[in-house]
């Protein structure tokens, strides 16, 4: 009795693979590449993504305003919410990719930068006499971030696009 399973054929009998079977197989790769990488992006600065981001950035960067028995009791719910992204994108992300070098960087860059900025206000508001300077420059910082994400998220698409097609 002849297997129907397609490995156990003799490779002889194969045809060959023309250039325009192996140029079709890796404009489908490319695609498959680009829809992954949009699935990817679109859950990861889908609104409740953002959302739980920014509150967690808000909860750490107001707490530098509390006495301090109650800044370590921020860790709770900082710890919580970080828990909760984690487990959002384990079981929810439809595509989970480890993410690039230049991904990691970007990432790095932009909080060190919100980080500077969120420094720098606090600082200013200090100076101006307001009574909770973290709490607004938190308010401030993560209202932008939340402002930028749509044109961020724009941008990463374009660079997704532009890199499949000039992978192949």
């Amino acid at each position: 009795m002849a297997s129907d399973d397609k490995h156990d054929r003799n490779p002889l009998d194969r045809q060959a693979v023309t250039p325009a079977d192996a140029q079709a197989a890796l404009e489908d790769i490319r695609r498959r590449q680009e829809q992954s990488g949009v699935a990817e992006l679109r859950f990861g600065l889908s609104r409740p993504s953002l959302l739980i981001a920014a509150l967690l950035l808000f909860v750490s960067f107001a707490s530098f305003d509390l006495p301090n028995p109650w800044g370590g009791a921020v860790l709770v719910p900082g710890l919580l919410l970080v828990a909760l992204m984690a487990v959002r994108h384990t079981y929810g992300a439809p595509v989970r990719n480890r993410p690039g070098t230049g991904a990691v960087l970007v990432g790095l860059a932009c909080g060190i930068a919100a980080y500077g900025v969120f420094r720098g206000l606090a600082a200013a508001l200090s100076s101006g006499g307001v009574p909770t300077p973290h709490l607004v420059a938190a308010a401030l910082v993560v209202g932008a971030c939340l402002l930028a994400a749509p044109g961020a998220r724009r941008a990463a698409e374009a660079r997704l696009r532009r890199r499949s097609e000039r992978r192949y």
